[in-house]
């Protein structure tokens, strides 16, 4: 998403190779990202401690914009009455999609240059949502950055075990 009104980006170094480390990220469970399974609690979530994170993030492939060597990119689109679900693979409608009330979010993890890191962008299709989501966002922004340095250390960890080496 080239646009956004909102975003938050994180990294951490990690020294592996790119397959080890994008693979890590694939693999990691909920109970490896302790911070963020507990944080998840407080939305309408059901997680299973050992279910892959980006698995319940893909929603069945769902919500899937693109799988690449070196980055997960995951969409979704919201609005005041809950999550949007086209009719049409989300890839195809997700960039083109402007249904006013509705927020459209992107998260994505990425390794390059011995860095892994994840970012969220958020665009509201009109004003009056962009304006309402600032509110929600100044008090979840702060949970969210825990959640996605949850993964990112939970990533690191998993591939710097001796296992993995």
């Amino acid at each position: 998403m080239p646009e956004w009104h909102f975003r938050e980006r994180h990294w951490i170094a990690v020294d592996a190779p790119r397959d080890e480390v994008m693979r890590a990220a694939r693999e990691m469970t909920w109970r490896e990202a302790p911070v963020a399974r507990f944080l998840f609690r407080f939305t309408k979530s059901r997680l299973s401690a050992d279910g892959r994170v980006m698995d319940d993030f893909a929603k069945d492939g769902d919500t899937v914009l693109e799988l690449s060597d070196d980055e997960l990119v995951y969409g979704g689109i919201g609005s005041q009455a809950g999550p949007v679900t086209p009719e049409r693979p989300m890839r195809e409608v997700f960039l083109p999609y402007a249904e006013p009330g509705c927020t459209k979010a992107v998260f994505t993890m990425r390794y390059a240059n011995g860095i892994l890191s994840t970012e969220t962008r958020i665009l509201a299709t009109d004003e009056a949502t962009r304006r309402s989501f600032g509110r929600y966002w100044k008090v979840i922004r702060i949970p969210s950055g825990i959640v996605r340095l949850s993964f990112l250390s939970a990533v690191k960890r998993r591939v710097d075990l001796p296992a993995n080496r």
